[in-house]
Order: structure tokens, then C-alpha cells, then sequence
């Protein structure tokens, strides 16, 4: 299967599921961050290869209405990557734009009906072409089983990875207790701990990474380049509550099954190699509604 190519679920999969239980949780926030991982060498080369990375997530609309919702939030990522070796990439600042769309209805007690548009723009931003587009749409079905457990069916559907890929997607939500949840979908898990009113601990598993369309010249000529950067992250971060609906939030994690790919506009690879597993860590601020 092919869930490794697929690192911006990450964000949108949390967004239809998490945001579904109402606008205080995460994907509900204003999110801004920092975070880098260390240059480490590509598998077989001497080239090394490393980025730190601003991020924004925001939502932008919110409204409830009977059995209906409707939401929509943005994230923008500007990567600034170390690649020792120009001749691959000539490219420093990276960026990315995702607009999620998000529909709910309330079916009955016990079933919601869910739906997530997100299309995405990312490249250098200078000249950006068609390829730089893509998006993903996902639709699915909450059932709560109980008080504490919530079952989600769907699938899953996405451009820009090659060719067209259509997934089924299956996940969970679980409170075993007052102070503790575990949110599972995909590939993606979440465990939050509350250990008071204030602090809280997050243990997690994601991708990270993204697929970008560059444009830039390699010899004397004019190349347009599909760059692929990808990982598995684990992590373990700590959320303090400074103020009322604020908290600042530091993690630290280990970026495993890394890989670049680099294509050129016609999917002729010039290169598919793995990246050795590094450190991560990401700190930042969030502002809750």
C-alpha cells in the first residue's frame, strides 16, 4: 500500500476527526510553530541533507447549525532545507498552502456523517505551475458505540503522489478516562494524558514531510523538479496552559523510514534513496477557541 506517500494526511485526518468533537480541540486552534531536524546523509552519497520549518494552522470559519456543521481552516509551511549537494536541488526556501473544508451531519444519536476537501498548493512559490496543485478528499462515517468509544469508516482520495490513489480509511476515538484520550486514524495515532487543568502530555506517531514542484536552473537549463521529503515521526510533547485558552507547547520525537525523492516534470526519477533516522524537535503557541 501506499499510506507512506500520503505525509499530509497527518494534519487533515486530525482536522476531520478531531475537529468533529467540537471547536475546542486542537484543530479548533490558532497553532504557530518552529521545529528542525539535524542534516544527516543520504543513503549510499555523501550528500547530506537537513531543514527547520515555521508553520501556521488557523481555523477560519466555524459554524453549528441543528444537525449540521461546517468548518474551514488553513496551514502554511515555509521549510528551509541544507542540501550539500546543489546539482540535486537548488532550492533553499520551500512552501507549502492547505486549505481544509470540512462538513458534518448529524445523522441520530449515535451517527455522523463526515466530509473533508483540502486542496494544496506547494513549491517555490516563484513559478508555479499546475503541478504545484493537488487535493484530497475523504469521507466518512463516525459511529459512537458508547460514551467513551467512536468508530470512524471511510476512504480516502488524493492526487499529486504519482499516480491517483483511493484508500479506505478506518479509525477511533477513545476516552478510557476523564483524563486521558486516544484518538487513531490511519496511519496516524494521538494519546493525550491530562495531569492537571494545566498541563498535558501527548504521545504520538505521524508523517511529516510534504511533495513540492520546483523550478530552477541545472546546467544552464531550465528544470522544473518534483521534490519528496518524507518521514515517520514519533514523539512525546508537553502542552502548559499559561493563560485561559493559550498554552505553549515543546516536543521532541525521532523521524524514522525517511526518504527523498526527486523527479523531473516528465516522472523521469533522478533520485529515490532513504535518509538516515534523526532527532526532531518543535516548539510552539497555541491560542484555543
Amino acid at each position: 500500500m501506499k499510506f507512506f506517500l500520503l505525509p499530509c494526511l497527518s494534519f487533515f485526518l486530525l482536522f476531520a476527526f478531531v475537529h468533529a468533537q467540537g471547536p475546542m480541540s486542537e484543530a479548533g486552534a490558532v497553532r504557530l510553530s518552529y521545529g528542525a531536524v539535524s542534516d544527516q546523509k543520504i543513503d549510499g552519497l555523501s550528500t547530506e541533507i537537513g531543514y527547520d520549518q515555521w508553520e501556521v494552522r488557523t481555523p477560519i470559519f466555524y459554524q453549528a447549525s441543528k444537525d449540521w456543521t461546517f468548518a474551514a481552516g488553513i496551514r502554511y509551511q515555509s521549510t528551509n532545507f541544507e542540501i550539500s549537494d546543489s546539482t540535486l536541488l537548488d532550492e533553499d526556501r520551500l512552501h507549502s498552502l492547505d486549505l481544509a473544508l470540512f462538513l458534518s451531519k448529524k445523522q441520530s444519536e449515535t451517527l455522523d456523517w463526515l466530509f473533508l476537501f483540502t486542496p494544496t498548493m506547494a513549491g517555490d512559490f516563484e513559478n508555479t505551475g499546475g503541478d504545484a496543485f493537488n487535493y484530497m478528499t475523504i469521507a466518512a462515517a463516525k459511529w459512537k458505540t458508547s460514551d467513551t468509544f467512536e468508530w470512524i469508516f471511510g476512504a480516502v482520495y488524493t492526487t499529486g503522489i504519482g499516480d491517483d490513489l483511493f484508500v479506505p480509511a478506518l479509525g477511533f476515538i477513545w476516552e478510557p478516562s476523564e483524563n486521558s484520550s486516544l484518538v487513531f486514524a490511519g496511519p496516524i495515532i494521538r494519546y493525550r494524558y491530562n495531569f492537571s487543568d494545566n498541563l498535558d502530555l501527548v504521545l504520538g506517531g505521524q508523517f511529516s514531510g510534504n511533495r513540492w514542484n520546483t523550478e530552477s536552473m541545472y546546467g544552464g537549463t531550465l528544470e522544473e523538479r518534483n521534490f519528496r521529503f518524507r518521514a515517520y515521526r514519533l514523539s512525546a510533547t508537553m502542552e502548559w496552559e499559561i493563560l485561559e485558552n493559550q498554552a505553549l507547547f515543546g516536543s521532541v520525537g525521532i523521524d524514522l523510514g525517511r526518504e527523498v525523492e526527486i523527479e523531473l516534470s516528465d516522472e523521469t526519477k533522478i533520485m529515490d534513496r532513504e535518509v538516515k533516522s534523526t532527532a526532531s524537535f518543535e516548539f510552539g503557541y497555541l491560542y484555543r477557541f
